[in-house]
């Protein structure tokens, strides 16, 4: 019973492998039919590395861009002491 849901799994993990792999020749062919360069297939170490960058400056651009609003908001009036 469990052979045969593992013998399934694999059919359509490598049925899926093999349409992506056709894909990505049938790109890569009509990369080189137009002399642009082959992207080279990315690691997933890399793309995590990527994404974590990516949300470290997103975080960074909103917190500027707060600072920057309240500073531009600010209108004068004494503020409310914050307990922290």
């Amino acid at each position: 019973m469990i052979t045969n849901i593992l013998v399934a799994i694999i059919c359509v993990v490598a049925f899926f492998t093999s349409f992506w792999a056709y894909r990505r020749g049938i790109q890569d062919g009509l990369a080189l039919k137009d002399n642009k360069p082959i992207e080279p297939i990315k690691s997933p170490v890399s793309v995590i590395k990527e994404v974590a960058e990516a949300k470290e400056i997103k975080e960074a651009e909103q917190t500027e861009a707060q600072f920057m609003t309240n500073l531009f908001g600010y209108d004068g009036t004494k503020q409310k002491e914050v307990i922290q």
